[in-house]
C-alpha cells in the first residue's frame, strides 16, 4: 500500500529519527537501513517492514509511504541515501552452526566492522560473534560498510566464556597476532576454527590469547602492521582457498 507523509511531524517520522539512537532501537527493536541495496537484502530476508521513498518502489510488497526531499534529509544519516530508506526489524541470532567462525574483540570502528562484515559474506562465513564492546551493530556507519551484508549473516553478541566453551566443543582457536606467532600460511589444516580479530589500536585481550591454539600473522614489509579490515580480508581469502581444498 502506497501512503504520502507531507509533514516532518508525522508520527511516524518522529520514530524514524528516534531510530537514528541506539537506545532507542533497542527499546523498539528496530533500525534503518538506507540505499536500494541494503533495502532488497532486508526484503529477500523477510525483515523489512516498510519504506519511505521519494518516489514508489516497484517489485516490493510492503507499506511504502512517499516523502519530500526536506522530510528523507530528517531521517537520513547519508547524502548518498539514494531517495530510500526502510525500517526493518532486528535480526534474531541463531546458534552457531558452522565450521568458521569469526570472532571479533572490542572492534571500535564502525567502519571497520562494515567492512569485515561484508567480506565475510563475500567469502562464505556466516557465523560471527562479537564481543559486548564492540560497536554497535546497528551503527549507520557499520551499515552503510556492510553493504546490506548484515542481513545475511548470523551475528552473535558473545563474552570470553563463549570462546572457552566452543574450545572445548572441538573448535581451534586461532588469534591474529605480531608477536609469538607463525605465519598465515604455515597454519595446519583444522576441522573446525575460530578467526579472531582485536581492536585497532590494542588488539586482542591478553585472556583470549592465553588460551588460544595458534596465533598467525600476515608477513608483510615497509610497514609494522596492517588495518584490521584490511587484515580480515586477506586472512578470510586464505581460509577460503585453504578450506575449498580440503
Amino acid at each position: 500500500m502506497i501512503n504520502i507523509i507531507t509533514s516532518k511531524n508525522n508520527s511516524r517520522i518522529k520514530q524514524l529519527i528516534k531510530l537514528k539512537q541506539s537506545k532507542y532501537r533497542q527499546e523498539m527493536g528496530y533500525f534503518l537501513v538506507e540505499g536500494f541495496h541494503s533495502v532488497e537484502m532486508a526484503y529477500k530476508a523477510n525483515l523489512l517492514i516498510e519504506i519511505y521513498s521519494l518516489k514508489p518502489i516497484d517489485n516490493l510488497d510492503v507499506d511504502q509511504y512517499i516523502i519530500s526531499k526536506d522530510i528523507l534529509d530528517k531521517i537520513t544519516t547519508s547524502v548518498t541515501a539514494q531517495g530510500i530508506v526502510a525500517k526493518c526489524f532486528m535480526k534474531k541470532a541463531l546458534p552457531i552452526s558452522n565450521n568458521i567462525i569469526i570472532y571479533l574483540d572490542n572492534i571500535s570502528d564502525p567502519g571497520n566492522l562494515g567492512t569485515i562484515l561484508r567480506t565475510a559474506l563475500a567469502f562464505n562465513i556466516k557465523d560471527l560473534m562479537l564481543s559486548k564492546d564492540c560497536v554497535s551493530l546497528y551503527n549507520d556507519k557499520v551499515l552503510a560498510a556492510t553493504q546490506g551484508a548484515l542481513f545475511a549473516l548470523n551475528v552473535v553478541k558473545s563474552d570470553f566464556e563463549k570462546l572457552v566453551e566452543l574450545k572445548n566443543s572441538g573448535y581451534s582457536l586461532v588469534a591474529t597476532s605480531l608477536k609469538d606467532s607463525i605465519a598465515l600460511n604455515e597454519l595446519p589444516n583444522l576441522k573446525k576454527i575460530v578467526i579472531i580479530f582485536g581492536n585497532e589500536g590494542n588488539g586482542i585481550r591478553q585472556e583470549i590469547l592465553n588460551i588460544c591454539d595458534y596465533k598467525v600473522n600476515i608477513p608483510i614489509s615497509n610497514i609494522d602492521s596492517l588495518n584490521v579490515g584490511v587484515a580480515a580480508g586477506i586472512v578470510l581469502y586464505h581460509l577460503n582457498e585453504k578450506y575449498e581444498k580440503m
